[in-house]
């Protein structure tokens, strides 16, 4: 969910800087204005090619705005994690070369307008986007230097701009995320002196979330992963459950607003509403645009482990079973491969022992792009049991 819910609330920033100059002569005309928000209506619904189109249409009026650029790199980001489900290395290396780009043509028109605080807003926002990248990969250290950037350009947009509340947003994800770091990674944080603040990243995002113009609803999504981490003070998936179903309302066609609000059921034990929602979810693909084909696994990741939640293990099987004979011609993905360990520790569950390693096994086959081969090589050496505090989220790892 994560990754959902940084890229929308990313493409956000672009919307906001389009229409929030800092001088008059910077202002994009009428037209331009028109399609900026046709982009990022395309980037919310998850129709690329419309964002696309209009994203160009911006660049041909307006070339050198930082946040066409922006835009660019994030409709490329969008297609990587959504539409290709991070699992084309070639799109992957497309979105690499955009952003690169987009960073330089930032620093252009930064050098230009060196008091713009959209152009710090800008660029802040796409080091942040290269932070995350990095981070996904374990790329640990690249990831900092690249989250110092962002913070630094976000502060500079702060200084020229303090009432801009929108750089908030950003600040509130780096305290967060960077004091909530992984106990392995914090060893190597004292390194570099990474320091983050949850208790500060909370209230930064909520107040983004109460006065920013442009990134209250990205907040609400931020906030939504952060109350729905188990075992943290702030656990709290039932105002999830407000903030998804208000977003829900206001996007109505992103299938993956509508998956976060399963998740959300899911984490407030609503599993009838779950069922219900996963089959409904799984009854659009192929008959709504937006529903496309690489989703099934989502689908059969709620049904499944809903299941599993409340001990129907003989049902999960079935559901995860049928699952993989649906997504057989489908390449591998993150969603797809998680499904397969889940259906080994269900076959644990009912004492199928060598079919379980057998399913470890074939999750060791694909390339660790998800980070699942350690939980499958601790499974392989001792089988899965259902631990005291229940079988976990609902998402992947």
């Amino acid at each position: 969910m994560r990754n959902l819910l940084h890229v929308v609330a990313a493409a956000c920033l672009i919307f906001a800087s389009l229409i929030t100059p800092a001088h008059a002569e910077l202002t994009l005309p009428p037209d331009a204005m028109e399609y900026a928000t046709k982009g990022i209506n395309g980037v919310y619904s998850l129709d690329f090619d419309a964002a696309q189109e209009n994203i160009q249409k911006v660049f041909a009026l307006y070339p050198d705005h930082p946040f066409a650029h922006f835009g660019n790199a994030m409709i490329a980001w969008s297609r990587y994690e959504y539409e290709f489900e991070t699992s084309d290395d070639q799109q992957r290396k497309v979105f690499e070369k955009i952003l690169d780009n987009s960073i330089a043509g930032i620093k252009r028109w930064i050098k230009k307008y060196p008091d713009d605080s959209n152009g710090y807003m800008g660029i802040g926002a796409l080091y942040g986007l290269r932070a995350m990248f990095n981070m996904r990969n374990r790329n640990w250290i690249t990831s900092y230097f690249a989250g110092r950037k962002a913070i630094s350009n976000l502060e500079k947009a702060l200084k020229l701009d303090p009432t801009y509340y929108d750089a908030y947003f950003g600040l509130g994800i780096y305290e967060y995320f960077a004091g909530t770091l992984p106990t392995v990674i914090k060893v190597l944080a004292k390194i570099v002196a990474i320091k983050g603040n949850p208790e500060k990243g909370v209230r930064f995002l909520n107040l983004a979330r109460q006065k920013a113009h442009f990134t209250s609803d990205s907040a609400k999504l931020i906030l939504i992963e952060v109350q729905n981490t188990r075992a943290s003070k702030f656990y709290d998936p039932s105002t999830s459950l407000q903030y998804i179903r208000y977003l829900r309302a206001k996007f109505p066609n992103n299938p993956l607003m509508r998956y976060v609000e399963i998740i959300c059921l899911y984490e407030t034990k609503n599993y009838d509403e779950v069922t219900a929602q996963a089959n409904q979810f799984l009854a659009l693909i192929g008959t709504n645009k937006f529903y496309k084909d690489i989703y099934i696994p989502r689908a059969y990741t709620a049904l499944g482990t809903t299941q599993m939640a409340q001990g129907n293990f003989q049902a999960a099987k079935q559901l995860f079973e049928e699952g993989r004979q649906k997504i057989k011609a489908q390449q591998p993905s993150r969603w797809g491969v998680w499904n397969e360990l889940r259906l080994g520790q269900v076959y644990d569950v009912l004492g199928e022992r060598e079919q379980a390693k057998a399913q470890y096994k074939y999750v060791l086959t694909f390339k660790d792009k998800w980070g699942f081969d350690d939980l499958a090589k601790s499974l392989l050496k001792k089988p899965y049991v259902v631990p005291a505090e229940g079988i976990g989220p609902l998402p992947p790892l």
